[in-house]
């Protein structure tokens, strides 16, 4: 994702080391200091533990990055936020604004003046259909689908909602509400 191996590395809390190389790429702690000013990406599948970790590296000193894997297609009204991670296969149409650390997985697509908040994820597969925003730290599972909003009535997703796998949004959702199935319901 525009990074050669040799300068990558993982940087993990000391409690939670448990190797020295993982997929041959090294290991190293917070708390060594050795990171101290490096650039980084969260990546972290949680949300509010994604912004825990981003508080903790800037701490450090280190410095967000985004990263955009080539095949990504994407116009150039989108606007990424700081420490953004967009995987191969993404599609992200016009006028999008991502917010800081957000992830948007593999094959996932986000249509026209979505707004997405700091700390979102979007899982593999998942579909955001225009005129959606999301709050911050939204986590919207594999394959699910948030169906369109209309110019000035966005359909919105509140702050530390969970969109289950497979879910298809039809409406709001409010903050801090879990919604699973077809349509979607609180669960």
């Amino acid at each position: 994702m525009g990074m050669a191996r040799r300068d990558l590395a993982f940087v993990v809390e000391a409690a939670h080391r448990r190797e020295e190389t993982l997929n041959g790429i090294a290991v190293h702690t917070l708390e060594s200091g050795e990171c101290d000013g490096w650039p980084f990406v969260a990546a972290v599948g949680d949300p509010a533990l994604r912004e825990r970790v981003v508080a903790l590296c800037e701490v450090r000193g280190m410095t967000a990055v985004t990263l955009c894997d080539p095949s990504v297609q994407r116009h150039d009204s989108v606007r990424i936020g700081d420490g953004g991670i967009i995987a191969p296969g993404a599609v992200l149409t016009v006028d999008i604004t991502l917010g800081d650390h957000v992830h948007v997985n593999i094959g996932a697509s986000i249509s026209h003046d979505a707004v997405l908040g700091s700390f979102s994820i979007v899982s593999p597969g998942a579909r955001i259909a225009g005129h959606v925003t999301l709050g911050r730290r939204v986590f919207v599972g594999v394959g699910a689908t948030i169906i369109n909003g209309t110019p000035g009535a966005p359909l919105v997703v509140g702050d530390d909602a969970v969109i289950a796998a497979g879910a298809c949004v039809v409406g709001p959702v409010a903050k801090g509400i879990r919604v699973m199935g077809v349509p979607a319901k609180a669960g």
